[in-house]
Formats: structure tokens, C-alpha cells, sequence
């Protein structure tokens, strides 16, 4: 990884005679606006809308380059579709280039060798998505050991992207104090603290704060595979009305599902809203879970599916079965507006505690029938679903401090090692 400036200095780190605090980085603006984005949309993917953040350290770590073609000063790594097939960068201060012994990419993740930093982290380490993949959940476990106040990933994430990128700012600067400390192993270090500073501040003011702002709304991904499951929790979906009105349960699809109570009101208060976002228009059969009465009581659930040829309502007794009900088949375009809708007034009355009939919100999943280009109309069965399914924004976790959930064994391992001698 890119060490001291001292050991640097003396394996060939050319610094930036525009930002001597960094590596010098050939990379046009244009260049740097689209890695940027991808930094910042596929942060947005697994819950860090505050993605600014991250840029900041690629600025620190490498000035901004991913490719060794952008920096030839450093050594050259494995190679990666994020370079046009060519070199990753690696770091040039654990030794001689032949040792391949460098961190990998924008981020500088390090497990030993080149082949034991793939091997702990995938294959995907060597680009860009991956590296930002990979350092999502790193800071996440780093900041539940910590951050006073963080003790699972949701507050992490919570607390990552509440923080005003502004000089001075008291949130701020516990962000700068925690990742030099915890990033780059340097504590209390004021220089070290200046750049990740300098450095986030930099591409704040270079690419905008519009530019870093990003909704929820515009975290929810296209639909590009043959069989694609939304959750009740992941980006593409949405829940409306008062929170308080709504409970979680580990229970249904994936272990987990809300519900809140039916009304017979005129308008709808509560409601749950599965968007869809298609890469190729076509025809797509589309089915929702229900779990057979166990929290799903009501018979008469109204899904409200808006296609390219208008809406229409399909009705579900939720009580009636468990596992994949079809609403039947639908044309959608690629453009906006396509969803499904569950409201909670279905004519079922609202009685209070402890009566009433639960209506579920749960897993939906789109299966493609007739679309543009190739196009498989095998049929897929649950177990093939959960296990090989493109899932959309099912990340919950598995951490340090034993809370569950569905991050990927290899969080454990950030929490380990990223840096050889991080502390």
C-alpha cells in the first residue's frame, strides 16, 4: 500500500505538483467525473448515499487513479475490465514491483500478495465496483468498533451519511480523526488528517454537491437479469404512511417481511410500493410471497400493477397459501412510471390491539416471458430463486459484534485486514 511519504519517496511515488499532499494521476476531468460516479452510484447500492466520503480516500490513496496506465510510477497489477483490460494500479511501498505485494486499486485493499488480496476480497477487487464493494462494509465494521452510538451497520450507514461535508463541521471531523486513524492507521496524525480533509473537500467542490446527492429513488437498479426478486427491504421498494404503523418480522421470503393493518377507509394511509426498472421492454409474469397466514391475514389484498398498457388490480388472499403467487403477465417499457402498489385500505376493518388483519408486504419477483434480445423462458423454482436470483438490496449483516443478518462471510474478514498494518 502507499505507505509513509518517506517510504514512498524512495520507491518512485511522484507526487502531484498541483496537490503535493497526493500521488500525481494522469486522469482527465472527464475521466475523473465518470469514476466518480460509478464511486458514488454503486455506493448508493449497498446503503451509502454519502459516497463523497469515499472519493476522498481514492484522492488520498492513489490521487484519484484505479489503472497503473494513470500512474506508471507504481507498480503494475493484476489486470481489470476497469482499465480496458489492462493493470490495476499497486502500491509501491511494500516492497519491490516482482514481490506483488502492493494494495489493489482506487481503495489500496491488501491481504498479503496480489493473490491472497483476491483471494480474501474476489476476483471483482481488481475494479472498480469491487473496491468500493469492498470498503463499504470495511469502514461499516471499523465504525461499529469505534463510533460512540454505532452498534450495528444500519446506524453505521446511518451515521456515515449524515455527515455535512464542511471544514470544521464537529461530525465532520470525527469522520477525518476515524479514517485516518482506522483507514490509514494513523491516529491523532494531523498531517495525515489534513489530506483526507483537503482530499474530500476536493471532489466535493469539483464535481458539486448535486452531483453527490442521491435518492433513494435513484438507488433502485434496472432490471437486467431473467429473474429478479425485489425484497420488502432493498432499494427498489418502499414503504408509506406513518413508520410507527408499520413492524418487521423474521419471517417470509429471505427472513424478513412488514406488515401493518387493513382499514375499510375511503384513501389509504400505509402502503407499499415495489418500483420497476426494466433494461429491456417486454413481457414479464410477475409474483409476490405471501406466507400462508401466518402474519398475512387479509383476503382481499389489492396489488395494483401500473404496465406499459395502463393498471390494473389483482386481488390475493394472502392467507390462502405460502410462497410465489402470480398476478399474471404485463408489458413494460424501460422508461419510468412501472411499479406495483399495495395499499392498506382494503374494506377490511381497522380494529385495535390486539385484533385487526395483518396485510404483508414481502419479496415480489419478475420473471421475463417475452423481452428484447436472449431470453430464457425456463421455468425457475424457489430454491434456484434464492440462491442464484439477482436479489435487489437484501443487505443486512454479519459483523464483529454477532448481529445478524446477510452480509457476505467476507465482512468478517475487512474487519481483519485491509491494510497490512493497519491497527
Amino acid at each position: 500500500m502507499f505507505a509513509t511519504e518517506a517510504r514512498a519517496a524512495t520507491l518512485g511515488r511522484a507526487q502531484n505538483p498541483d496537490h503535493p499532499d497526493w500521488p500525481e494521476a494522469q486522469i482527465s476531468p472527464e475521466l475523473r467525473r465518470q469514476r466518480a460516479a460509478r464511486i458514488r452510484d454503486t455506493a448508493a447500492a449497498v446503503g451509502m448515499t454519502n459516497a463523497v466520503l469515499l472519493a476522498g480516500i481514492g484522492q488520498v490513496e492513489t490521487g484519484f487513479a484505479h489503472c497503473w496506465s494513470e500512474a506508471t510510477w507504481a507498480c503494475q497489477g493484476p489486470a481489470s475490465t476497469s482499465c480496458d483490460g489492462g493493470p490495476v494500479i499497486a502500491g509501491a511501498a511494500d516492497g519491490p514491483c516482482s514481490a506483488e505485494q502492493g494494495g489493489l486499486g482506487i481503495f489500496q485493499f491488501d491481504a498479503g500478495t496480489f493473490t491472497d488480496t483476491i483471494n480474501t476480497y474476489g476476483p471483482e477487487i481488481v475494479t472498480i465496483e469491487g473496491n468500493v464493494e469492498a470498503v463499504v462494509p470495511f469502514l461499516i465494521t471499523r465504525a461499529i468498533q469505534s463510533i460512540e452510538g454505532v452498534d450495528n451497520e444500519q446506524e453505521a450507514l446511518d451515521w456515515m451519511n449524515s455527515i455535512p461535508i464542511v471544514a470544521g463541521d464537529p461530525r465532520f471531523e470525527e469522520w477525518i480523526y476515524f479514517v485516518s486513524w482506522r483507514y490509514n492507521g494513523c491516529q491523532g496524525c494531523s498531517a495525515q488528517e489534513g489530506k483526507y480533509r483537503d482530499g474530500t473537500l476536493l471532489l466535493l467542490s469539483e464535481m458539486g454537491p448535486d452531483f453527490w446527492s442521491i435518492s433513494a429513488e435513484d438507488r433502485c437498479q434496472l432490471i437486467t437479469s431473467d429473474s429478479t426478486i425485489i425484497e420488502e427491504d432493498g432499494d427498489c421498494a418502499t414503504l408509506g404512511g406513518p413508520l410507527t404503523s408499520w413492524r418487521s418480522e423474521a419471517s417470509g421470503h429471505g427472513g424478513g417481511l412488514r406488515w401493518t393493518k387493513t382499514t375499510d377507509d375511503a384513501e389509504a394511509v400505509n402502503y407499499g410500493v415495489w418500483r420497476l426498472r426494466f433494461e429491456r421492454e417486454g413481457d414479464y409474469e410477475i409474483f409476490v410471497f405471501t406466507d400462508d397466514g401466518e402474519f398475512g391475514q387479509s383476503t382481499q389484498a389489492a396489488y395494483e400493477v401500473s404496465h406499459a398498457g395502463g393498471a390494473d388490480v389483482v386481488i390475493v388472499d394472502q392467507s390462502s397459501a405460502e410462497g410465489w403467487r402470480s398476478l399474471g403477465e404485463f408489458s413494460f417499457g424501460t422508461g419510468e412510471g412501472h411499479q406495483v402498489r399495495i395499499d392498506d385500505n382494503t374494506g377490511e376493518p381497522l380494529v385495535a390491539d390486539p385484533g385487526g388483519v395483518r396485510l404483508v408486504f414481502d419479496a415480489l419477483r419478475v420473471e421475463a416471458i417475452d423481452v428484447e434480445d436472449d431470453v430464457t423462458d425456463d421455468p425457475v423454482d424457489d430454491e434456484e430463486d434464492d440462491s442464484s436470483s439477482n436479489v435487489l438490496g437484501a443487505f443486512c449483516a454479519l459483523s464483529s459484534n454477532g448481529s445478524s443478518g446477510a452480509w457476505p462471510l467476507l465482512f468478517v474478514l475487512f474487519a481483519l485486514r485491509r491494510h497490512k498494518r493497519d491497527v
